[in-house]
Protein backbone atom coordinates (compact mmCIF):
# COMPACT_ATOMS: atom_id res chain seq x y z
CA UNK A 1 0.00 0.00 0.00
CA UNK A 2 1.46 3.37 -0.98
CA UNK A 3 1.26 6.55 1.07
CA UNK A 4 -1.13 8.02 -1.50
CA UNK A 5 -3.54 5.10 -1.18
CA UNK A 6 -3.65 5.68 2.59
CA UNK A 7 -4.39 9.35 2.03
CA UNK A 8 -0.97 10.46 3.27
CA UNK A 9 1.51 12.81 1.66
CA UNK A 10 5.26 12.88 2.15
CA UNK A 11 6.05 15.32 4.90
CA UNK A 12 8.49 16.06 7.65
CA UNK A 13 7.75 18.81 10.14
CA UNK A 14 10.19 19.76 12.86
CA UNK A 15 9.08 21.78 15.85
CA UNK A 16 10.67 22.73 19.16
CA UNK A 17 8.85 23.39 22.44
CA UNK A 18 11.21 25.69 24.34
CA UNK A 19 9.26 25.47 27.61
CA UNK A 20 9.16 21.67 27.57
CA UNK A 21 12.58 21.36 25.86
CA UNK A 22 11.18 18.82 23.40
CA UNK A 23 12.07 18.56 19.71
CA UNK A 24 9.41 16.82 17.61
CA UNK A 25 10.01 15.38 14.16
CA UNK A 26 6.63 14.63 12.59
CA UNK A 27 6.37 12.22 9.65
CA UNK A 28 2.61 12.05 9.25
CA UNK A 29 -0.51 14.01 10.11
CA UNK A 30 -2.18 10.81 11.33
CA UNK A 31 -3.49 10.92 14.89
CA UNK A 32 -1.19 9.54 17.57
CA UNK A 33 -2.71 6.39 19.03
CA UNK A 34 0.15 5.15 21.22
CA UNK A 35 3.58 6.28 22.41
CA UNK A 36 6.67 4.44 23.59
CA UNK A 37 9.22 6.18 25.84
CA UNK A 38 12.81 4.98 25.59
CA UNK A 39 14.36 6.25 28.80
CA UNK A 40 18.05 5.73 27.98
CA UNK A 41 17.89 7.67 24.73
CA UNK A 42 15.25 10.18 25.81
CA UNK A 43 13.19 9.39 22.71
CA UNK A 44 9.44 9.08 22.48
CA UNK A 45 8.18 7.18 19.45
CA UNK A 46 4.58 7.97 18.51
CA UNK A 47 2.46 5.48 16.54
CA UNK A 48 -0.84 5.74 14.67
CA UNK A 49 -3.68 3.20 14.88
CA UNK A 50 -1.88 0.96 12.33
CA UNK A 51 1.38 0.98 14.34
CA UNK A 52 3.11 3.24 11.80
CA UNK A 53 5.58 5.71 13.24
CA UNK A 54 3.99 9.16 13.20
CA UNK A 55 6.61 11.16 15.10
CA UNK A 56 9.77 11.08 17.15
CA UNK A 57 10.19 13.35 20.16
CA UNK A 58 13.53 14.09 21.80
CA UNK A 59 13.00 14.90 25.48
CA UNK A 60 15.46 17.34 27.16
CA UNK A 61 16.71 18.19 23.69
CA UNK A 62 19.03 21.06 24.67
CA UNK A 63 20.81 18.85 27.22
CA UNK A 64 21.35 16.05 24.69
CA UNK A 65 22.45 18.09 21.66
CA UNK A 66 24.87 21.00 21.80
CA UNK A 67 24.29 24.16 19.80
CA UNK A 68 27.17 23.47 17.40
CA UNK A 69 26.01 19.88 16.80
CA UNK A 70 22.46 21.07 16.09
CA UNK A 71 23.61 23.75 13.63
CA UNK A 72 25.81 21.21 11.84
CA UNK A 73 22.97 18.66 11.61
CA UNK A 74 20.48 21.30 10.45
CA UNK A 75 22.82 22.30 7.63
CA UNK A 76 22.72 18.80 6.09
Amino acid sequence: MTDESRGEKDMIKISYDKDGDVLEIRFSENAIQDSEYMEESGLVVDYDKNDNIVALEIVSFSKRVGKEEFIEAAAL
